[in-house]
């Protein structure tokens, strides 16, 4: 079995987050939820365009499977413990994209 998860850094203005996410985000959606994420997006308290890049890695062989938020959680942790973690994992493919930010849509959205 393979875990596909992504090394993410996000950048609006002058802040920075990086972060691990399962799968590999290609679109605001795909961040949505993970929270390291949602709290660097609710401290932006201005329209701004946000750039995403990510670096997609599997960890293992074999039929790939979207690493869980336990299994991140996991590498996060093997992370802190050997900083050369992902350099034992395959680097597949980097993604870029960038997100047009604008707190004041959010109050427009209709929550269900």
């Amino acid at each position: 079995m393979a875990l596909l998860f992504s090394a993410v850094t996000v950048t609006a203005n002058d802040q920075e987050v990086e972060f691990l996410v399962g799968g590999i985000p290609r679109e605001f959606d795909d961040l949505e939820g993970w929270t390291a994420f949602d709290n660097f997006m609710e401290d932006l308290d201005e329209e701004t365009e946000v750039s995403v890049h990510a670096k997609a890695y599997l960890y293992g062989g074999e039929e790939t499977y979207k690493a869980t938020p336990e299994e991140v959680a996991y590498f996060m942790k093997r992370i802190e413990m050997d900083d050369t973690f992902l350099s034992r994992c395959d680097n597949i493919e980097d993604v870029d994209f960038t997100i047009q930010w604008s707190p004041e849509e959010l109050f427009d959205m209709e929550v269900n």
